[in-house]
Order: structure tokens, then sequence, then C-alpha cells
């Protein structure tokens, strides 16, 4: 009786470090899925940071235009007159 108990016991273990070798493995598989993702989130960032910028200066341009409208409108309504 002794020695099934310890070949059950065998079969046992080794299934359970079956199990978690397996689990080890998907472990890895999902670190390296997360450094992935954060190196895209990262990436992401900085293109975001990036349009802003772009963004900013196409503002600015745009003040200055419209501020040289004005001025344009202001100069042919008094040419008019």
């Amino acid at each position: 009786m002794a020695e099934l108990t310890q070949e059950l016991m065998l079969e046992l273990l080794t299934k359970m470090n079956e199990h978690i070798d397996t689990l080890d493995a998907s472990l890895d598989e999902i670190r390296s899925e997360m450094h992935c993702m954060r190196d895209t989130m990262t990436t992401m960032e900085q293109e975001i940071h990036s349009i802003y910028g772009v963004l900013g200066r196409h503002e600015g341009r745009l003040e200055r235009i419209e501020k040289r409208l004005v001025l344009r409108e202001l100069a042919e309504a008094q040419t008019r007159f």
C-alpha cells in the first residue's frame, strides 16, 4: 500500500510540475505582450505630444493671418472714405 501511495504522489507531483511549467510559459508570454503594449503606449504618447506641438504652431499662424486680415480690412475701409 505504501508503494502505491508513493507512486500516486510521484505522478501527482509530476503533473503539478508540468502544469506549473505551462503556467510559467504563459506568464512569460503575458509579460512580453505587456511590455510591447507599454512600448506602443509610450510611442502613442510621443506622437500625441508631437501633434499638439504642430497644432500649436498652426494656431499661432492662424492668429497672425487673422490679425493681418483684420488690419487689411481696416485699411480698406479707411481708404473708401
